[in-house]
């Protein structure tokens, strides 16, 4: 079973938001058939989807997410920091799942010169069921 990891940025009990390393599982299925099998995630549902494009030197002072979405990066670079401190580098490729509706929030900002292109995709479920904490694979 191959796994997408992901990072959640969420808010705890007392509004203080952090982020904490996911996976989701990929099995083999007959996604398109005629076509042969390939790696298919559990569907999760969504509310809407929209591109976000964020000029070179936008700052995000802190604020939480205005919903539960997840955000995929496209082209650029951006950061977030969540209110522990800890920050996340957000490149072509990645995705993020920002659950901190509530709370401190994060900050986020565009990083080196280019804009920065994401989709966010906003959830309609309350929380996702096919995710799981990343747990490393034991070395040999």
């Amino acid at each position: 079973m191959k796994v997408v990891k992901f990072v959640r940025l969420h808010a705890d009990g007392t509004g203080e938001s952090h982020m904490d390393p996911q996976e989701i599982a990929i099995r083999s299925s007959g996604f398109a058939p005629p076509a042969p099998p390939l790696g298919v995630s559990s569907m999760e549902p969504a509310a809407g989807w929209r591109f976000l494009q964020l000029p070179s030197g936008w700052v995000g002072e802190w604020h939480p997410s205005p919903k539960r979405m997840w955000i995929f990066c496209l082209n650029g670079e951006i950061e977030f920091q969540a209110s522990d401190g800890t920050v996340l580098r957000v490149e072509p490729g990645s995705a993020m799942l920002l659950e901190d509706t509530t709370g401190k929030g994060h900050r986020s900002r565009v990083i080196g010169e280019g804009d920065a292109l994401l989709v966010a995709v906003q959830l309609s479920s309350p929380r996702l069921r096919a995710a799981a904490p990343y747990r490393p694979s034991p070395q040999a």
